[in-house]
């Protein structure tokens, strides 16, 4: 039978089981790495003294979404094997689709990656926990540290899906932009695509500003306002047009990687 030349099952294990072999290591630093450092950063930010301030579900989401700057490094330093000319060449011309080279970096470093961050911040959360009460046993009248739950980093948005949802596609958006952007570029592509989105948000401000001058002959530099008008519940045209951007984002950045990818390829 003839293999299929878009995706092969076969292919894409052998292509999986090929990077494992060649990365193991990289990629148990990397975890071992990630634990050591985010029980760090919690611990330090946990109370282990008299008069300081309890730990909960704010500390929380913040320490959690300063972590994810290294889930976002781990996935901008995806396809590693292109920061050269030499390795370039070596893993186009490996036996395998761009469709399944692309999908095994995705799983790897985005499904994966993404998963093992959820279990290591989980993990961290409570050791760090764990050591911090035992500074606090011999303290009287001691700050308070809540145990950690996923729930809390929508605690302020629950009562607001359209809001949670939102976020949520915000961070895939971003993720997937760092995975996708990178493989236009060769060395120092991680520091590049960070950016590269850094200037396509200050693209879009730009942008903005630059139709309301145009729709709106009253705007003075960079202070505008823009009619809004109600839409759903309480959400405006603004809000609905914000929202749209972060729900569709990655829509447009995966295919783009992929296509770029197979550019290369041939």
């Amino acid at each position: 039978m003839k293999s299929n030349g878009f995706f092969s099952f076969s292919r894409f294990y052998l292509l999986l089981r090929n990077d494992m072999l060649l990365n193991y290591k990289k990629y148990i630093f990397t975890i071992v790495g990630a634990i050591i450092l985010g029980y760090i950063i919690l611990y330090i930010q946990m109370p282990t003294r008299q008069y300081q301030s309890n730990f909960g579900e704010i500390n929380y989401t913040i320490t959690f979404t300063t972590c994810l700057i290294g889930l976002g490094a781990f996935i901008g330093l995806s396809f590693p094997a292109l920061s050269s000319k030499t390795t370039t060449m070596n893993y186009l011309l490996m036996p395998s689709s761009s469709f399944e080279k692309f999908a095994s970096q995705f799983l790897i470093r985005v499904i994966i990656g993404t998963f093992m961050f959820f279990i290591i911040f989980w993990l961290d959360a409570y050791l760090a926990r764990a050591t911090a009460l035992i500074s606090l046993s011999k303290i009287e009248h001691a700050p308070q540290i809540k145990v950690f739950e996923f729930s809390y980093l929508f605690t302020s948005t629950k009562n607001e899906p359209l809001i949670t949802a939102a976020i949520v596609a915000f961070f895939v958006s971003a993720g997937i932009f760092l995975f996708s952007v990178r493989i236009f570029f060769k060395k120092l592509a991680m520091i590049k695509t960070g950016i590269a989105l850094a200037a396509l948000i200050v693209s879009v401000a730009i942008l903005v500003v630059a139709f309301a001058h145009i729709f709106y002959p009253g705007t003075d530099g960079m202070d505008f306002e823009i009619t809004t008008y109600k839409i759903y519940k309480t959400y405006d045209n603004r809000d609905i047009w914000l929202f749209s951007m972060f729900y569709f984002s990655w829509i447009f950045f995966l295919p783009l990687g992929y296509f770029k990818l197979k550019e290369k390829q041939v």
